[in-house]
C-alpha cells in the first residue's frame, strides 16, 4: 500500500499502488487510457434543489447573454467567441499569432445531442483538412472546445466579458491542467496536483495569499511555486482577464493569465509557451502543466451521493498520447434506465466516450449512445476543504487510475474537475464535467 501523507489540513488516508496496473481494451476508447473528460453542457443546469451551496463573495451574475467571448489555454492563449445569434464561432490561437489574425478559425455550428457541432469554414495551417469540431458551453460562465477531430487538443475556456466582482476575501479550489508536450507536463508523484488559494480585491487589483499545493500522493511538490504575485483585471486583446506578472529576474518567470467567472469557475494559464523575455520559465505558483482550473469552494460540504446522481456531458482528454490516436472525445457520465450498470459505490458515476467513425479524420457521434466502461469514484471528501476529493479514481475496463477531484456549483449545476495518473500509457487524464 502507498500511504498518502497529506499536510496542511488534508485527510490521511491510505490509497493503493497502481504501478502493476495492465492495458486495458475499452470500448471506444482507443489508443490509451487517460482523457480529460470535460463537461460543459449548454444551456444546461440543474433542477431546483440541485445544488443549494451559495458562491460566497460573488455578486450576482448577469443574465446570460446570446454573444459571448472566451480565453483559454492549450499552453498557448486562445481567444473564443461563440455567437448565438448567428450560430457562429470563431477563435484564434493568440500566443502562436498575437494580434495578427493570421491564424484566424471561423465555422458555423448547430446543436446535436447538447454539444454545440462545428462545421469549420476557415482554419489555419495546422488545421488543414479539418473541417468538424465540437464545443460545450454554459454562456457567459464557462465552456469547452475542440477544433478538428478526436486527434486535436481540448481547449477549455473561462469568460472575458468583464471583471468578475469579488467581496471579501474568497477560496477556490484548483486542479492543474495536463498538456500535450513530451517529457510529460506533470509528473503526479513530484509536481502539483491539486491545491487552494486566496482571492481579494480593491478596484482592479487582485491580490491572491494563502496559496497550497499537493502533489497527486499529498505530499509537497519537489519545485512548489513561490507564490502568485499581485495581479490586475483590465481589458486587452482577448478581452477581460487577471495578469500577474512577476518580478524574478534569476531566471525570468512568465506573466499568469487568468479568467474567473461570475459563478465562481476559474481558469489558469502558467505562461508555459512564452518566449520572451529570453529563458523565461513557466510559473508554477498553482498547477504545474499549462495552467490550473477549478472554482470557488463551497461555503458547505457537498453531499457526493448527489453529485453522482446526475448526468453530465464532456470530452474525455488524453494530452501526449503517444503514437496518435483519440486525444480529446466525447463523454457522457451518469447513465440511468435498466440496461446501465450499477456504479460500484455510493461515491462513484459510470460512464465512457461516444463512438466514432474512425478514419483519417475521425468523426464523434453523440447521437449515439455512450460506452458504460469508465467509472469515476470520487471517494471521501476532504475534511477541510469543501468539493476537494484528493483520493479519486478512475476505472477503465477493470484497470484503477489514482485521481484527484474538484467540485464546484456554477449557480444550480454542479461541475467536476479531475485528473488521474495514467500509470500505463505514462501521460495525464484530465475530466472536466458539466451537469447537464
Amino acid at each position: 500500500m502507498r500511504i498518502t501523507v497529506v499536510p496542511k489540513q488534508l485527510v490521511n488516508i491510505k490509497r493503493p499502488n497502481y504501478s502493476d496496473v495492465s492495458r486495458a481494451a475499452g470500448t471506444g476508447l482507443t489508443l490509451g487510457l487517460l482523457a480529460y473528460l470535460v463537461l460543459l453542457a449548454g444551456g444546461c443546469g440543474g433542477g431546483p434543489g440541485t445544488s443549494n451551496n451559495s458562491q460566497p463573495g460573488l455578486a450576482a451574475p448577469p443574465a446570460p447573454s446570446q454573444i459571448n467571448s472566451y480565453i483559454g489555454t492549450t499552453g498557448h492563449i486562445w481567444s473564443t467567441k461563440i455567437n448565438r445569434t448567428s450560430n457562429q464561432v470563431n477563435g484564434e490561437d493568440t500566443t502562436h499569432y498575437g494580434n495578427q489574425l493570421g491564424g484566424a478559425i471561423v465555422g458555423n455550428f448547430s446543436p446535436l445531442a447538447g454539444y454545440l457541432d462545428i462545421t469549420l469554414t476557415t482554419a489555419p495551417a495546422e488545421f488543414t483538412g479539418q473541417t468538424i469540431g465540437f464545443a460545450l458551453e454554459m454562456p457567459g460562465q464557462a465552456a469547452l472546445v475542440r477544433y478538428g477531430d478526436i486527434t486535436y487538443s481540448l481547449i477549455p475556456l473561462a469568460p472575458t466579458n468583464g471583471c468578475t466582482a469579488i467581496g471579501g476575501t474568497v477560496t477556490y479550489n484548483y486542479i492543474t491542467v495536463p498538456g500535450v508536450t513530451s517529457p510529460p507536463s506533470w509528473l503526479p508523484d513530484t509536481d502539483s496536483t491539486y491545491g487552494t488559494f486566496q482571492v481579494a480585491t480593491d478596484g482592479s487589483n487582485w491580490n491572491f495569499s494563502n496559496i497550497t499545493q499537493f502533489t497527486l500522493t499529498g505530499t509537497s511538490p519537489t519545485n512548489p511555486g513561490t507564490g502568485l504575485p499581485a495581479g490586475f483585471c483590465g481589458i486587452g486583446s482577448d478581452g477581460y482577464a487577471v495578469t500577474a506578472a512577476s518580478n524574478a529576474t534569476n531566471p525570468p518567470v512568465a506573466t499568469v493569465t487568468m479568467g474567473f467567472g461570475p459563478t465562481g469557475f476559474f481558469l489558469e494559464d502558467n505562461g508555459s509557451a512564452q518566449g520572451l523575455p529570453a529563458g523565461v520559465v513557466p510559473s508554477n505558483a498553482l498547477g504545474a502543466g499549462i495552467g490550473a482550473i477549478g472554482g470557488i469552494q463551497p461555503s458547505n460540504p457537498l453531499n457526493t451521493q448527489s453529485v453522482v446522481g446526475v448526468q453530465y456531458l464532456g470530452f474525455y482528454y488524453e494530452p501526449g498520447i503517444h503514437g496518435g490516436g483519440a486525444v480529446a472525445q466525447l463523454a457522457s457520465f451518469g447513465c440511468s434506465g435498466s440496461n446501465c450498470p450499477t456504479p460500484s459505490s455510493s461515491t462513484a458515476i459510470v460512464g465512457g466516450v461516444f463512438p466514432n467513425t474512425g478514419g483519417t479524420s475521425p468523426v464523434d457521434e453523440p447521437s449515439q449512445p455512450a460506452a458504460q466502461n469508465v467509472t469515476i469514484d470520487l471517494g471521501t471528501q476532504d475534511l477541510n476543504n469543501n468539493g476537494l476529493y484528493p483520493l479519486a479514481t478512475v476505472t477503465v475496463s477493470g484497470v484503477i487510475l489514482p485521481a484527484a477531484a474538484v467540485v464546484v456549483t456554477l449557480q444550480n449545476s454542479y461541475a467536476i474537475f479531475l485528473i488521474a495518473e495514467d500509470s500505463v500509457n505514462n501521460v495525464p487524464l484530465a475530466i472536466y464535467l458539466f451537469q447537464q
